[in-house]
């Protein structure tokens, strides 16, 4: 019985690596930003729709999986160098543009 406690602990620290894991993938597919051509098309403007929907929809994730590694720090699931990987990697996520806008010079 002694050794059953470890695993139930792996298997609780599997599952909040995969909903982290989700959530984090989740917001990558929600930021990216579609290439149209220029003119005000039908098409444009409801790609730009969709990304301003799911921008809502990553801001929402991206509380979630605060919350969760908030969660998991408070149970002693997760340590601070897991837990600051995870809040920089949102951060970078939304700061997507921006550093996209930076490599192409047109910041």
């Amino acid at each position: 019985m002694k050794f059953t406690q470890p695993i139930v602990r792996m298997l609780s620290n599997a599952r909040a690596r995969q909903i982290v894991g989700f959530a984090g993938a989740l917001v990558l597919f929600s930021i990216a930003q579609p290439a149209v051509a220029q003119s005000g098309t039908a098409i444009q403007t409801g790609l730009g729709t969709i990304r301003d929907w799911m921008t809502t929809v990553a801001s929402v994730v991206g509380v979630i999986a605060v919350m969760a590694v908030g969660y998991a720090k408070l149970t002693g699931r997760m340590d601070w160098g897991k837990a600051v990987t995870v809040l920089i990697g949102i951060g970078i996520i939304f700061s997507a543009a921006t550093i996209v806008g930076w490599m192409g010079g047109s910041a």
